[in-house]
Order: C-alpha cells, then structure tokens, then sequence
C-alpha cells in the first residue's frame, strides 16, 4: 500500500472514533474567535494527519500505529489509553531537547507551526490511539452469549426471531452509531427481557468494547459514521437542553440532581463505547426516573448522541486541574524562575508569564514550547540550568499557577 493510500485510510479510520467527538469549541467561545485557538482542541484530525504525514514531515522520525518512521516513539497505540491532552503535551515537552537536537545533526529544518496547526495535530494525535480502540472479539463472543444477548439475537440467520440477527445490522459497528442505537433500543430490549424472565446485563471496565469487537467481526461492511462528524459542543449543548437532560443532571451546579453532576467533577470514560456501557448500565433507572417525572425518555438521531458527548467533553475533559500553590513550588524547582522570576513577573533573562488579559491552557504552553522553545532550550544551556521534566499532574499544577492572580507588581 502506498504512502498517499495509507494516509487515505488512516483519515478515513480516525473520522470514526470517539475524540473526534470532542473536536470542538467550548460552547462559551465564539467559532469565529481567534481567541478559541488558545481555549480549546478545536482542530481537525484531518488535517492534523495531513500535516504529520505529508507538509511537515513529523513522519521522518515518529511513526503512529505503525505508520511512519521508527528512529523516534510511536504516537499512537504505544501510548496509554488514560491519555490526556496534558499527557500529550508534557511528553511533548519532555521529548523537546532530543527532537531539536536530532533534527539540527540530520540537517532537518525546523517546521514552521501556527497555533491552529498545533491544535489540528493535536486533535490527531489525540485521536490517533482510538482508531481502532482495542477489544477483543473471542472475550465478545463469550460475552454475546454469556450476558443474553444470544437469546434474541444470532451472529447469523435468526435467533428464534425475537430481533434482527447481526449480520443483518449493518452500519452500528462504529462507536458513535453503537452507543446511540444501544441507547435508543434500551426500552424495546429491557420489556423483551421482562417478557422472558432474564435480568438485565451489565457491563464492567472494557466488556462493552469487547462485545463491539464481536460485533464488528460479525457486522462487516463499510463504515458510515464519517457524516456525522466532527461534532459540535455548541450543538451538544441544545440537545442537552432539548433532550431534558437537566432536568436530572447538573452542569455546574445548575439543573436537576436526580442523576450525577456532569462538570468538571465527573471524569468521562475513556472512550465512547464506554459511555455507551455506562449508559446501558444505567438505562433502566434512568427511564423509570423519566417516567416518574413526565419527561419523556431521550432518543438521538443523527449527529445527536455525538453532538452531546461533544459537549460534555469540552466542559471539562481536556484542560487539566491543579493547585496554583503546586505549581509555584515546581515553578521554582524545576529551574522556570531563574528566566522568569519566582512568581512568573519577569526578569531580565525572561519576560511575564502572568498578568492582566493572560490565559494559560495546555494548548497555549504547546505554542510557547514549539515557537520559543529552541531559543528557550539554547538559555538553559548558557545559564547550565537543566531542562524541566514534567508530568501530566506537573502540567495542571503549572497552568492553574500561570492563571492565577499576580502578587505583586511586575520586576522590572
């Protein structure tokens, strides 16, 4: 398979997994605005994979799932399924040095990258370790039969004709599309399952990404989720409110508290099968919960289901908490103050970090680190301060420090 055909592929294969759910802009942010470059992962992992395989050449030395050179770590699968937006930006950071140091002995020119180019690489590499989120369909398999699933429905032909057998269900082998036809056939399978006597099947850690590997070997066909994407968490945030979802659940504080809160308190699962689990799991209580309050039960069509966890995504899921004390602390130890000043005010080696009108997210210290960061590196060498290491709970600490209040005047 040739370079252009692979990359075609690979493109094709991320529109279909979960992050790129949650490729959009906060909802508080205008889409126009220049300013969301800073705010949120807004990119497109199209084009983040046009950029890393083709205009600027990070596939000389990383590879992503296979794809690409190997003088540099993989991008992709290598990397842990927990991974974060700061996980991926302090591997960045750390990994720095040996990238510039490497690309100055090959002669490799350093590639020119905006802010809206890091956030599309971003929203690639972000995805990149979900294209083909890992299950297992010989677990799947087990579990179609072991959790009921067999008793109405068959792999082929008809399973005494209670439901479609799955190789007839074309087009929910996809993460999107299952968790919405999951969701949306909740109620029709929890009455068949009362008619026959079963109790309802619950789904714990990666057994619902199992089962979707079954029925992705089963299904077949081609995959037809790329319409439905990428969503928007402006259009997320009217299903929310269209679909009574507040009516139990609470953003912030504001809403119903029948369900659990849904800020930045609640971690979402890692990948969108998993939500469907979790939604699965909870079906049942959550429709008699409706019905005991006259809300009728949510359905999604469409883009809906994709809109909606879009939303919830961007509410909290990629911005890192942190201590801003904490992040004094690394501040200083980790060397940043001898350029910077111990509160992030400035001196003579480096300028302000904090002050009026600044705003720090982890996609904002991936610009700094990739416009700045050579001459950066350069510094610490003459000043032979080492390069700071950090950690993904390093990077929340720094960021929640850098936004808050100055003490103090600026050194001048």
């Amino acid at each position: 398979m040739n370079r252009h055909n692979r990359l075609t592929l690979w493109s094709a294969s991320v529109l279909g997994t979960l992050i790129l759910l949650a490729v959009g802009v906060i909802h508080t942010y205008y889409r126009n605005s220049p300013a969301r470059w800073n705010s949120f992962m807004v990119g497109d992992p199209h084009e983040g994979a046009t950029l890393f395989f083709e205009k600027k050449g990070c596939a000389r030395c990383h590879a992503v799932n296979g794809v690409g050179a190997s003088s540099a770590p993989d991008l992709g699968f290598s990397r842990s399924p927990q991974s974060s937006l700061a996980q991926i930006v302090s591997t960045m950071w750390n990994h720095a040095p040996r990238m510039w140091e490497s690309m100055r002995a090959q002669g490799i020119a350093y590639p020119d990258l905006d802010r809206e180019d890091l956030v599309n690489l971003f929203a690639f590499l972000y995805t990149a370790h979900y294209v083909d989120e890992p299950g297992d369909e010989r677990r799947g398999a087990l579990l179609f039969v072991s959790k009921g699933c067999a008793r109405c429905h068959a792999a082929q032909g008809t399973a005494n004709g209670l439901a479609p057998a799955l190789a007839d269900m074309k087009g929910i082998d996809t993460p999107i599309v299952w968790a919405q036809t999951m969701w949306n056939h909740a109620p029709k399978m929890e009455a068949r399952m009362q008619q026959l006597g079963a109790a309802w099947p619950k789904f714990e850690d990666g057994e619902m990404n199992d089962l979707l590997a079954y029925v992705r070997e089963v299904c077949g066909g081609p995959r037809r989720e790329t319409a439905l994407l990428p969503a928007s968490p402006d259009r997320g945030w009217q299903v929310f409110q269209d679909k009574s979802c507040l009516a139990c659940h609470s953003i912030n504080g504001k809403g119903g508290h029948i369900g659990p809160e849904l800020g930045p308190g609640r971690q979402l699962p890692i990948s969108i099968v998993r939500f469907a689990g979790i939604m699965w799991n909870h079906s049942p209580q959550m429709w008699r919960a409706s019905e005991a309050r006259n809300v009728p039960r949510a359905a999604f069509e469409g883009r809906q289901l994709a809109d909606l966890v879009a939303f919830l995504a961007s509410i909290r899921y990629f911005e890192p908490s942190g201590s801003p004390q904490e992040g004094a602390t690394l501040f200083v130890e980790r060397g940043c103050a001898v350029c910077h000043g111990p509160q992030a005010e400035g001196t003579r080696n480096g300028p302000a970090l904090r002050g009026r009108g600044k705003s720090f997210t982890v996609i904002t210290i991936a610009a700094a680190l990739w416009k700045d960061g050579p001459k950066m590196y350069q510094r610490t060498r003459e000043l032979k301060v080492p390069w700071p290491d950090l950690t993904e709970g390093d990077t929340g600490n720094l960021v929640s420090f850098l936004n808050a209040p100055v003490p103090g005047r600026r050194v001048q």
